[in-house]
């Protein structure tokens, strides 16, 4: 009897992750209330989402303490050493080290990981991200490393690497969602 329900609980259980999956990015889009971002969401996800990354050596607390080496290396668009680095290419420098292979882009970046729907979930170490901080083709422009008290490490257009407050008045509305490459909690 087993061997014949056993086929059945494990389709119940692929259906029930790849629904959490959903109502995970559902949550993002149902908390924006202007209509342009939340289809450019729904476009967002229906070119994929949550793309599994090697987290083998994967260490969050090395990882922040990695980018806070990077605080005061001046933005230079497409850099990603010391002496000039764009913000995606922070991400994919410093996550990098630790076996996770990222994209040289903030839109892509925010492919990968589990979804972290809102501000008050994140975690340190969790990857967050924001739209229309320049002007570019792509919806999702700017990434950086969230640091767990209301605080993110980027790279800024003007200051380089720098941390700045989640909520202040520049990035606080652009705020999109938040990534997680550790298994060690769930939201």
């Amino acid at each position: 009897m087993l061997k014949t329900i056993l086929p059945f609980v494990l389709l119940f259980l692929l259906c029930t992750a790849a629904t959490f999956d959903n109502d995970r990015f559902q949550q993002v889009i149902d908390s924006t209330q202007d209509p342009i971002i939340k289809k450019k969401l729904i476009d967002f996800e229906k070119k994929g989402i949550e793309h599994a990354v090697d987290t083998a050596r994967y260490d969050k607390e090395a990882l922040i303490a990695l980018a806070k080496t990077y605080v005061g290396t001046p933005h230079k668009m497409g850099g990603i050493t010391k002496k000039g680095i764009d913000c995606s290419g922070f991400m994919m420098v410093i996550h990098g080290e630790f076996g996770v292979k990222l994209p040289h882009s903030a839109h892509d970046q925010a492919r990968y990981g589990t979804i972290v729907p809102s501000k008050d979930q994140l975690q340190k170490g969790d990857m967050v991200f924001f739209y229309a901080s320049y002007s570019s083709a792509n919806f999702i422009t700017h990434s950086g490393v969230y640091l767990g008290d209301g605080t993110f490490i980027h790279t800024s257009n003007s200051c380089g690497v720098i941390v700045s407050p989640i909520d202040d008045s520049y990035w606080g509305p652009r705020y999109l969602f938040g990534t997680r490459f550790s298994n060690q909690s769930t939201l």
